[in-house]
């Protein structure tokens, strides 16, 4: 786990607030951390959070947590020459997905979706185009990675290619569908991050992405792209918050 003085510091720089007696509770307690560690038990760690340090503190709790669940992970997409900016993107999308697994009312591996996030823009160590999904997935492979990692990596490209789309793109004609639940909630994540870190959307935060969704990707095209993958992202987001009624 990244040393304690860590999490006050990464706080501290993104909120202004170092959050030092939220992070006393995750860590210093060694009779309770793993609880208040354990993916299974998000939802009322969550609760507690947000009734004792407030809403702001949610966010550096999920953060925490995700630092030290991922850190091979993390030290993985380093090594593979990830861009810093990758790296960090990669990391906020498996805080929010776990945020977000952690509301669903669905059964949600939630481990196998952390890492499926972290490592969904593995390819962009080679380089930032539409091939950097085909390239992550290779790369993915020869890290021995399993196969439902590989296709969330494979599939996070405008959330699900047709294969029209596939051959528009010059990428592999298959089947890039969004099947599993992990594979969803990577890719809702992925889409929000870019809404509230972006700067194009003004005044735009974790909850206006989220509550605001449907009229973000319907008025800039930089997330809705193309009437296809426009209805893919607005279809995903009305399964997703179906799941969390």
């Amino acid at each position: 786990m990244p040393p304690y003085v860590n999490h006050l510091e990464t706080s501290k720089q993104r909120t202004g607030n170092d959050y030092q007696p939220l992070h006393d509770w995750l860590d210093n307690h060694p009779d309770h951390k793993a609880a208040r560690h354990d993916l299974a038990a998000l939802s009322e760690n969550r609760a507690y959070v947000k009734k004792t340090w407030g809403e702001g503190a949610v966010a550096e709790f999920f953060l925490h947590v995700t630092e030290d669940l991922l850190m091979k992970e993390i030290a993985a997409l380093k090594n593979g020459g990830c861009p810093e900016e990758a790296v960090a993107h990669s990391l906020e999308v498996a805080r929010k997905t776990l945020e977000i697994a952690s509301r669903v009312r669905i059964q949600v591996d939630r481990h196998l979706a952390a890492r499926g996030a972290i490592f969904h823009d593995l390819g962009k160590a080679k380089t930032y185009g539409m091939e950097h999904g085909e390239i992550g997935a290779q790369m993915a492979k020869d890290l021995g990675l399993e196969n439902a990692i590989i296709q969330i990596i494979l599939k996070h490209i405008r959330g699900g290619l047709t294969e029209a789309e596939a051959r528009e793109f010059g990428l592999p004609v298959r089947d890039y569908t969004l099947r599993t639940p992990e594979e969803k909630i990577v890719i809702y994540a992925d889409r929000m991050v870019d809404i509230y870190t972006d700067g194009i959307v003004p005044e735009a935060n974790e909850t206006t992405a989220e509550n605001r969704f449907v009229e973000i990707l319907q008025t800039y095209e930089k997330y809705g792209k193309n009437p296809p993958t426009l209805q893919r992202y607005l279809a995903l987001h009305a399964e997703i918050q179906g799941w969390m009624a």
